[in-house]
């Protein structure tokens, strides 16, 4: 069969063409990815994962969560995030992220969970999200009191108030933790005295985040009170 000049020509244009929708296909898809929201997170590389209230262990979880985004919806204070197709088998499971916003523990997302994935609870002592540790040396309250022991101290020893003393009064004591806590007198404590500072109990912490997502707004740089993660990624240990 012998091959003329035009069928030659028409098949150099369907080659074109389809070399030119490849790469037209293979652009749109570089650019999708790139512009997927990736999911920012408050530490660099966590370990853990801080699921929803009522969550089940992490591997029944995975298995029993549809990725349909109700408990988004219903989620007020919007604490409730998605990980996204950058996250691997995590994709489209929930999460909380107490840099943007903790959870009140209202109890409305497992109620709205399809699958019981996330089961509802009514007493908030017994949801385990996680915990938190307390650094005192990034504390506001802890910090103002060991300015005012310092200053107590020099005026003993004869000598005269600091400067410390007009940084002490702009900080002042802080407290909020304590006020945000849905646990309060039980997850976090008040010591006593004048400066509000927290006392933690990690028995009876749930991990909500509150405390944390307070702290990031008051204090400068890294939070004094932040959530320990205690759920991983499958194939490592699971709370």
């Amino acid at each position: 069969m012998t091959t003329t000049r035009r069928d030659a020509l028409r098949a150099l244009a369907v080659t074109a063409g389809c070399t030119l929708v490849g790469g037209i296909v293979h652009l749109l898809q570089r650019v999708r990815r790139s512009a997927y929201p990736a999911v920012q997170r408050p530490y660099a590389t966590p370990a853990g994962l801080l699921r929803p209230p009522g969550a089940l262990p992490e591997p029944q979880f995975l298995a029993a969560c549809i990725r349909c985004y109700r408990c988004q919806d219903v989620c007020e204070p919007g604490a409730i995030q998605f990980y996204t197709e950058r996250d691997g088998d995590l994709a489209h499971t929930p999460y909380v992220d107490p840099a943007k916003a903790g959870c009140t523990l209202c109890a409305k997302c497992g109620p709205e969970c399809p699958t019981i994935a996330l089961h509802p609870f009514e007493d908030m002592a017994e949801v385990d999200m996680g915990s938190v540790e307390l650094s005192e040396d990034l504390c506001l309250s802890y910090k103002a009191k060991r300015i005012r022991d310092e200053q107590d101290m020099i005026v003993q020893m004869g000598g005269e108030a600091t400067e410390s003393e007009a940084l002490l009064e702009r900080r002042g004591p802080c407290g909020e933790c304590y006020m945000f806590c849905p646990l309060r007198n039980r997850a976090i404590k008040l010591a006593p005295g004048a400066f509000l500072a927290p006392l933690v109990f990690t028995a009876h912490c749930v991990g909500c985040g509150m405390c944390e997502h307070i702290c990031r707004t008051l204090v400068r740089g890294a939070p004094a009170i932040r959530v320990v993660r205690t759920r991983f990624r499958r194939g490592t240990e699971v709370a």
